[in-house]
């Protein structure tokens, strides 16, 4: 590209993550090795986060960039994961689905500046997180229009430098 074209924009600003769900972490990010070249992961196994008042899923995640895109891939184990399953088949074997794209914000006011406008428009929100010290996240349903879920997620300042693990395909 030379100096004087114009910057590539993509359709969602502020995006910057695509999530999938699995049946076997291992061999999805395997597979995204094979067809994206993504061959090394910042692997989180047996992690518990909140979902809701008294809820929490356990899963296991594995996070690569290709180039400022994330890529997430969700493995649910047991406790709140039914957003994730659903997406899944319920036969046995392997499966891998989209579930999600994530939007990134600067502060945490303009998280619920969203959330406010969502649900002015009446959309619902299976899981609504917080980890003090880190992170408040959500997942809103737009299944109906897009087929998938929209995940909006502040982390505090201090909170971002753990995202440096995250390796650079």
């Amino acid at each position: 590209m030379n100096a004087s074209a114009p910057a590539i924009v993509g359709p969602f600003a502020g995006y910057y993550q695509v999530a999938y769900v699995t049946t076997d972490l291992d061999r999805a990010m395997a597979l995204f090795g094979e067809t994206h070249g993504l061959k090394r992961w910042f692997e989180m196994r047996d992690i518990r986060y909140p979902t809701g008042p008294q809820r929490e899923a356990h899963c296991d995640i594995g996070l690569a960039y290709l180039g400022s895109t994330e890529f997430e891939i969700i493995q649910p184990l047991d406790s709140d994961v039914k957003i994730y399953q659903d997406f899944l088949p319920d036969t046995a074997g392997f499966a891998l689905r989209f579930h999600h794209i994530s939007r990134m914000y600067d502060s945490e006011a303009d998280l619920e500046a969203q959330v406010a406008k969502y649900r002015g428009q009446g959309k619902q929100f299976p899981i609504e997180g917080r980890v003090p010290g880190n992170s408040r996240y959500y997942y809103c349903d737009f299944r109906a229009e897009l087929g998938h879920y929209l995940e909006g997620i502040w982390f505090e300042p201090d909170a971002r430098g753990w995202m440096d693990q995250i390796p650079r395909n």
